[in-house]
């Protein structure tokens, strides 16, 4: 019986075993549940979009599926639509502070993509941005969205339903000065002080008007469109008296139609780089800067330098009070009257003058250490003045450092040609930024064959 029973399980086993290994496997393997429909741009979530502010924008857009081999699934065809109401939600999540498009600002061209049956990618439709409907000092999220879809086999990707486009006008945030140029000026004394001088780099050459009285004004083209956040502003740097007082800043677009963003009824009479702020930034591709008073009651003005900044606000000149400093060492000095601290006493007509008659003294190099008295920020240059009156054994191979405890020392420039051009203030910047609390500064060679040397005056900023 025991036999009996054996045999019939072992048929039974036998014909499953040949059912199962005779089903057909087919070659190609269909994943359903990794089709989706998705928008064009959605995984690569946020796409940027820089637009100019001069011309309408336009970009295209798509809808298409995969996760298969077989395209013909029918025609399906999906709404789309723009949902600001998603600008919010992804501030949150993403810790940003993007604005929504105002209305009108853009349009969709349809609000119906179509996949064809055998095809896996719709038609287009078209995108575009009006920059002139929207304020482009912000930074705007535009959310593009499916809606809904054909009902049928393959879904809407939940993930990747919508795309977000981040839209930017095209305009600059740094000043680009040597792209600038005169739109007009009230008036210029003599050709010597043109307007282009407020913004050639040189803050001892300056723009001076005529003899007419207030107001005066100049306007600059920047022949680009600028994010204006303030300006920069540095007056004569002479002591002159009729440095401007009561300034006012306008801003445009087209040259002609002005807004005004500043009133400052007293700037500070200081030689110092100020800095201005604006209550809003703005964009403009054009400025204009009227004096409507000035410190003297002159019937005259003047500007040395004004330029525009956006993004990290600038710090402005720092003030080095010089008047503190302390000569703690140096190789040579004559004697008291052309002592070292001459170079900081602020008068351009001083002079430290190096010992001329001490063998082992005279010569170079020569040198000096200061102690500017507390820890200060890095030095972005020198402004240096030779002796006043021509005599030929100028610094010509001359090294700066610094240091915060008179030991250890880091090169800030190294200026190898020195002007020996006593009848302006010489400017050279620092190649290599640094801190600290004291200076070194050492003469290594001269543009003379006498063994001594001098200087009239050296301010850092």
């Amino acid at each position: 019986m025991k036999n009996i029973i054996a045999l019939v399980i072992s048929t039974i086993a036998g014909v499953f075993v040949f059912s199962s290994c005779s089903d057909p496997y087919s070659e190609v393997i269909e994943l359903e549940k990794f089709m989706y429909i998705s928008l064009s741009g959605a995984a690569d979530n946020p796409i940027i979009k820089t637009v100019d502010l001069d011309e309408n924008a336009t970009f295209p857009l798509s809808i298409s599926y995969g996760g298969t081999t077989n395209y013909e699934q029918g025609e399906i065809i999906a709404q789309i639509a723009m949902d600001n109401s998603l600008v919010a939600a992804y501030n949150t999540e993403h810790n940003t502070s993007y604005l929504p498009l105002p209305d009108g600002a853009v349009t969709l061209d349809k609000t119906t993509l179509t996949i064809t049956d055998g095809s896996r990618v719709s038609d287009q439709l078209n995108i575009t941005i009006q920059p002139h409907r929207a304020n482009f000092v912000n930074e705007y999220l535009l959310p593009v969205t499916i809606q809904s879809a054909t009902e049928g086999k393959i879904p809407v990707s939940e993930e990747f339903k919508t795309v977000y486009y981040v839209i930017k006008g095209n305009v600059e945030t740094l000043p680009l000065e040597e792209k600038w140029t005169v739109l007009d000026a009230s008036s210029v004394w003599q050709p010597t002080f043109p307007v282009e001088s407020i913004w050639d780099g040189d803050r001892n050459t300056y723009w001076h008007t005529d003899l007419s009285g207030m107001p005066q004004w100049f306007a600059v083209n920047m022949n680009e469109y600028k994010l204006i956040e303030g300006f920069t502003w540095v007056n004569r740097q002479d002591e002159a008296e009729a440095v401007p007082k009561h300034v006012k800043f306008e801003t445009s677009m087209n040259g002609t139609d002005w807004t005004e963003v500043l009133d400052l009824p007293e700037i500070p009479k200081s030689n110092l780089m100020q800095i201005f702020e604006l209550p809003e930034k703005v964009i403009a591709r054009y400025f204009r800067v009227t004096i409507l008073s000035n410190w003297a009651n002159a019937p005259y003005s003047y500007v040395a330098d004004v330029s525009t900044w956006a993004g990290e606000k600038p710090t402005g000149d720092y003030d080095w009070e010089k008047n503190t400093w302390e000569v703690i060492d140096y190789r040579s000095q004559w004697n008291d009257g052309w002592a070292v601290s001459k170079i900081f006493d602020g008068d351009k007509s001083t002079t430290w003058h190096s010992d001329p008659f001490n063998g082992e003294l005279n010569g170079m190099p020569q040198w000096f250490i200061v102690d500017m008295k507390k820890p200060r920020p890095a030095i972005k240059g020198f402004l240096i003045w030779q002796r006043q009156d021509d005599h030929g054994m100028e610094p010509k191979h001359v090294v700066f450092s610094v240091s915060q405890d008179n030991t250890e020392w880091t090169q800030v420039l190294e200026v190898t040609d020195m002007s020996n051009d006593f009848s302006k203030e010489l400017d050279y910047k620092t190649t290599n930024p640094a801190p600290g609390r004291y200076l070194k500064v050492e003469i290594k060679s001269i543009w003379g064959t006498n063994p001594w040397t001098y200087f009239g005056e050296i301010t850092p900023y």
